[in-house]
């Protein structure tokens, strides 16, 4: 084919898209979503839709306010599945929710209102709906129950009370029910003897939540979880080194708290506990490994923890002992005596 005639083709073939308009020579038009006759279209539809919407979900307030509870969520289900981003689908399903609640059905209607958090996003009773989901999930924390068979009351939901609190904070992170979902969550993970879940919703309550009015109580209830966990002098002290910094913590931000007088008697006893245990290590290299550097190491810390405590005067005997140059008489030597007597 000549150069000549192939360029004359391009060029015939350019000629003609240019007739069917400038816009498709355009590179960065190639690409372009809709007309503008067609948005217009999407437009008119989705008026359209929200028209029909609108007009069933009053059908279902009118049968609401006659207490014809059962054709209403009839009506709202069909609006929430036919125009489920609509703004009246968004109305319909809290409006559903509502009567799920009144029946006690808390799980179902926090579901309803989680929909609503995912399919209509810039509802306009966003912090109605927030407040429902706090209501579903305190009355599932107090011990509600659902109902098998419509009949037989169900099991405690603990654990799903937990799961809503959570979506409460993330659905709204800055808002007002956030602390609160969160120490409640500490409070059943308590209840439940689930100990890392109540560790974890208290700290992030007082990292991302310092201001809180609920902050003061969770480095309380952070103290008290930690001390639950010991078992006592002769185990590792990890969750007792724990209590006591929370418990310091909280006497040092909060000093005006109400339980002041607990929080020190918990910290005395989380100390003398923690200075029985540095005595006994002590003890094991004093009496059985006759290593007095160590021994000397563990005593002194002992009267740092709990200088008044039983175990830092008895850390003073042993020092005074070691100082004097005095050897203890462990049960093997004792032993040893006794034989070599004989």
């Amino acid at each position: 084919m000549p150069r000549a005639f192939f360029y004359f083709l391009i060029l015939s073939i350019f000629g003609t898209l240019s007739t069917q308009g400038a816009i498709s020579l355009n590179p960065f038009h190639w690409f372009d979503g809709k007309s503008d006759a067609e948005t217009e279209d999407l437009g008119a539809i989705q008026e359209n839709l929200e028209a029909e919407a609108s007009a069933a979900l009053e059908k279902g307030r009118e049968k609401l306010t006659r207490n014809n509870t059962f054709s209403a969520k009839r009506i709202f289900k069909s609006i929430a599945k036919k125009y489920p981003t609509t703004n009246a689908a968004a109305e319909a399903r809290f409006l559903h929710a509502g009567i799920e609640m009144k029946r006690k059905r808390f799980v179902k209607a926090h579901k309803l209102l989680q929909e609503i958090i995912f399919q209509n996003p810039a509802y306009e009773n966003f912090d109605a709906v927030i407040v429902a989901q706090y209501d579903c999930a305190t009355a599932l924390m107090e011990g509600a129950r659902g109902r098998i068979l419509y009949i037989f009351p169900g099991f405690k939901q603990y654990g799903e009370a937990m799961k809503q609190f959570e979506f409460i904070v993330r659905n709204a992170p800055y808002g007002d029910y956030a602390p609160l979902a969160l120490m409640n969550i500490a409070l059943i993970a308590q209840k439940e003897k689930e100990s890392e879940a109540a560790i974890d919703a208290l700290d992030r309550l007082i990292n991302y939540y310092p201001q809180s009015a609920l902050a003061p109580d969770a480095y309380y209830h952070l103290a008290k979880t930690y001390s639950d966990l010991v078992n006592g002098p002769e185990y590792d002290q990890g969750s007792t080194r724990q209590a006591i910094s929370y418990y310091e913590d909280l006497l040092a931000l909060f000093p005006e708290s109400d339980n002041v007088g607990e929080v020190e008697a918990n910290l005395a006893e989380m100390q003398n506990l923690l200075a029985s245990s540095q005595l006994q290590i002590g003890d094991f290299f004093y009496l059985y490994r006759n290593n007095n550097t160590a021994a000397l190491t563990f005593y002194n810390e002992t009267i740092t923890t709990a200088p008044e405590s039983e175990a830092a005067d008895q850390a003073n005997d042993r020092i005074a002992a070691i100082e004097a140059g005095i050897r203890p008489v462990t049960r093997s030597r004792l032993l040893r005596k006794l034989l070599m007597a004989d």
